[in-house]
């Protein structure tokens, strides 16, 4: 038998409802079972780096010394005897996540010392707590880093690379004995911080900083060349006049000059800077501008005798030649040598140091 489309519908929907994951506002735990509980076990990864999701699974330990697990499924028919919406979760570094994860919060500093240490509790039996520390690691942090100045406007050099400095320090956490910490800033913007373990990173050039000249503007345009004049009425009609040719397009304009690197290093480890490859590079040259369009020939006179008959029209004028675009600009200058500073370290990353960097370094 046919089914009407709305019937169809409506099974449709019921059948989305019914593989729908997420459970009822009131669902809730059994009140025995709850009363069962003593403690929460965490299961996550060992290590985690700044910025990345993790799962973790949960289990309740029961007083009998057995385990069961809080669900992230959520099945009507069969409704779990736990789920993860009944746990309440905090973090000092990481947010939760629906599921039962974890966004791990992408500035190192916040978990360099402590960890991403997490916390669940029951929201039913709030005396029941959970905890876990989950070392952070950080092969997955960035250490190569391109900066430029603002490209040029038509007829308009390349702004010169942004100033960049480095900063970097040694300090001690429970995860690693010597953990170097970096900073780079650029301008006056806030800095991006880097952590590693100095056992894993090479003795030279594994910090990468450049600061790139901007492009040159486009040169500017040439002019359209003059229409050519139109013909006289007569018999023949007088031809129509070329049209001018267009002019040159402009130079493009240079590229910005590379920027100023800085790089500051404890004196207690002035090898450390050996770590930093820093590159101030010039802008590329803007493109030239386009010549200009020749301009039209002028139209052909019509022809007419002197009674008033037609006779043969004039012909068009030839169209003007298009302009010769313009040379490419000249590639901006490569800024100066980096300045290498070697200060105490207590005074490397200065008074504007967060809090969280100054109890790391302390």
């Amino acid at each position: 038998m046919a089914r009407h489309p709305l019937f169809l519908a409506l099974t449709a929907l019921g059948l989305a409802a019914a593989c729908s994951h997420k459970p009822p506002p009131d669902f809730a735990p059994a009140p025995g079972l709850v009363a069962q509980i003593t403690a929460i076990e965490i299961r996550a990864p060992e290590r985690v780096c700044p910025g990345q999701t993790f799962e973790a699974t949960y289990l309740a330990v029961l007083q009998d010394g057995s385990r069961i697990p809080f669900e992230t499924r959520y099945d009507p028919d069969h409704p779990p005897r736990l789920h993860v919406v009944f746990l309440d979760r905090s973090s000092n570094a990481a947010t939760p996540t629906q599921g039962g994860g974890w966004w791990a919060d992408r500035d190192p500093l916040l978990s360099a010392r402590d960890g991403f240490r997490l916390q669940v509790s029951l929201l039913a039996k709030p005396s029941v707590i959970g905890r876990i520390v989950v070392a952070p690691s950080y092969e997955c942090l960035p250490h190569s880093f391109a900066f430029a100045g603002r490209d040029g406007d038509v007829g308009l050099a390349g702004q010169d690379g942004p100033p960049i400095t480095v900063r970097l320090g040694l300090a001690r956490t429970p995860f690693v004995d010597r953990l170097i910490v970096a900073s780079i800033e650029v301008a006056d913007g806030p800095p991006v911080y880097l952590l590693a373990d100095a056992a894993t990173v090479p003795p030279a050039d594994w910090i990468v900083v450049a600061s790139r000249g901007g492009r040159g503007g486009r040169g500017v345009a040439g002019r359209p060349g003059q229409a050519g004049q139109n013909g006289i009425m007569s018999c023949p009609g007088g031809p129509g006049g070329p049209g001018g040719p267009g002019g040159s397009g402009g130079p493009g304009a240079g590229g910005g000059r590379g920027g100023p690197i800085t790089v500051i290093t404890p004196s207690e480890e002035p090898f450390l800077a050996g770590i930093v490859a820093a590159h101030s590079e010039g802008g590329e040259g803007g493109p030239g501008g386009k010549g200009g369009a020749g301009g039209r020939g002028g139209a052909g006179g019509s022809g007419r005798n002197t009674d008033g008959t037609a006779c043969q029209g004039g012909s068009t004028g030839a169209d003007g030649s298009r302009g010769s675009d313009g040379a490419t600009g000249a590639g901006g200058a490569p800024g100066g040598r980096p300045q290498y500073v070697t200060v105490p370290q207590r005074d490397v990353f200065g008074p504007a140091a967060s809090a969280e960097l100054q109890e790391l370094l302390r």
